[in-house]
């Protein structure tokens, strides 16, 4: 019997070996071309050190405490440097052919082997899907999926009646991910998966054997961004894994990927003509006039994963944190409260279209997406041939470099009172609005990020205007995968 692998195994061994040489020669090839950038000693030698702490879930937090210690400029990987000012935002995530491109890092989160519009680094390639998505998210086709979001949301609303009843403290971080996951799943397959009916997020994959096993969705996304988190740090990793199947972040992608599959399978043998983002996607292939190939599947698999994960996990996490800001800062309930039966006076039943130009209610969610940062780290790019200058450094072609959006969202000198909940700010300074981070910045910035304002704006006015909300705790415990996420959101309802 083989004995197992030990710490002087062979294969540690070589491992650890070459692990040792590949940090060396990080650091002297590195050390010339960035010689005057401080950082955590380990940081400079591997890139294992951000590893870990994104593995932590506290990324965002080592880095911030970072820049505090070290200043503008900081060295968190051989070839990776944080800049935490303002300025770099246009120069780090700019426009045009001398603009960085996106890192190694979004390696990570291809779907298999099909890079989506969020996970592509190629240049050509983004401007392509991008150009094929671009009128599925236009201001005209996201009016038009309104009444498909409000019917989802009136089923979250009757099981919010059912609680409320009950008068108890519930967990609505659940609700709100089944709500999310239902709208997204409506849209990009022609059906919502059903979270809502049934109260769980329990849905059947199919494992490589083609047996099916239930599955927690939910989980699923979890695990799969915050592996991708990791594991895109370092190039070697992603590569690596390929051939470890048993990892639960890869089970969780692969489950992720053949639900999506399933899916859009069984939407374009439906044939049905429905005005949604697959709809609209089938027809920008031209897939509407015949059966696609394989590798067209393969590409709308990939949206459709990006859709899911980016559109569930990010909306529903915003709308419970921002929630969360609103009920424990009474001042800021009241006016908001006040401005939304306002508009909503001569309406029965108000909609989107009676709340989606109140500026306060917009304030409001944008002060929870600052200061709580849904994505908290500095998403990285590679500097461009030839290198560029930023902030007054110069940087060699392939530096990778970040702007920390945590940081920046929490900048004394530009928010003045970063750590206050405080809308306001956005209607006395509409110029802020550029340092706003939640969605990413530039040409490479969410697509879906209006489709994300409607449902947010559609959910908080509808919880607020039916019901008074008592929260357990103050304190919100909050963790990283690749978004930075609370943990629960224990809440009370009562009519109003």
């Amino acid at each position: 019997m083989q004995a197992p692998l030990g710490f002087c195994s062979p294969l540690f061994l070589l491992l650890s070996t070459c692990v040792l040489v590949s940090c060396g020669l990080r650091y002297i090839s590195r050390r010339q071309s960035l010689p005057r950038i401080p950082g955590p000693f380990l940081a400079r030698w591997t890139n294992l050190w951000l590893a870990f702490h994104a593995h932590r879930g506290r990324r965002y937090i080592v880095v911030h405490k970072a820049h505090q210690r070290y200043g503008v400029f900081v060295r968190i990987g051989p070839n990776h440097v944080s800049i935490s000012s303002p300025d770099a935002l246009s120069v780090v995530y700019g426009q045009g052919p001398r603009a960085p491109s996106k890192s190694a890092y979004y390696d990570a989160f291809v779907c298999n082997g099909n890079p989506s519009i969020f996970s592509t680094r190629d240049r050509r390639d983004h401007s392509t899907k991008r150009r094929a998505m671009s009128h599925v998210f236009s201001s005209s086709a996201l009016e038009e999926f309104v009444p498909l979001i409000h019917s989802t949301l009136g089923q979250f609303m009757l099981k919010m009646d059912v609680l409320c009843e009950a008068g108890e403290f519930f967990d609505l971080l659940p609700w709100l991910n089944y709500l999310a996951f239902d709208i997204l799943s409506d849209l990009a397959f022609g059906e919502p998966i059903g979270m809502l009916q049934q109260g769980s997020d329990v849905v059947s994959v199919h494992l490589s054997d083609n047996s099916l096993a239930n599955e927690n969705a939910i989980a699923l996304v979890d695990k799969r961004e915050h592996f991708a988190a990791v594991a895109g740090i370092e190039s070697w990793i992603p590569w690596v894994t390929k051939y470890m199947p048993f990892l639960s972040g890869i089970q969780a992608a692969t489950s992720l990927e053949q639900l999506a599959h399933r899916q859009v399978l069984r939407r374009l043998s439906s044939f049905r003509n429905r005005n949604d983002i697959l709809g609209k996607l089938i027809n920008a292939r031209g897939c509407d006039a015949r059966s696609p190939n394989a590798a067209e599947i393969a590409g709308l698999t990939a949206e459709s994963v990006t859709l899911l994960v980016a559109g569930s996990d990010t909306t529903s996490n915003s709308i419970a944190v921002i929630l969360h800001f609103i009920i424990t800062n009474p001042p800021v309930y009241d006016e908001l409260l006040r401005v939304l039966l306002d508009a909503t006076s001569d309406s029965n039943e108000p909609g989107y279209e009676q709340v989606k130009n109140i500026p306060y209610l917009q304030a409001v969610i944008n002060e929870g997406l600052r200061l709580h940062s849904i994505t908290a780290i500095g998403l990285p790019r590679s500097a461009p041939s030839g290198g560029l200058v930023c902030c007054g450094l110069y940087f060699p072609e392939g530096t990778e470099l970040s702007v920390p959006a945590w940081t920046i969202s929490h900048d004394a000198e530009l928010w003045g009172d970063p750590d206050t909940f405080r809308p306001q700010r956005w209607l006395e300074q509409k110029e802020l609005r550029q340092y706003l981070l939640a969605f990413g910045k530039g040409p490479r910035a969410c697509i879906g990020q209006n489709l994300a304002y409607i449902e947010m704006t559609s959910v908080i006015a509808a919880i607020l205007l039916k019901y008074k909300i008592e929260v357990r705790s103050p304190e919100l415990t909050t963790i990283e995968g690749f978004m930075h996420k609370p943990l629960h959101m224990w809440i009370k309802l009562s009519r109003r």
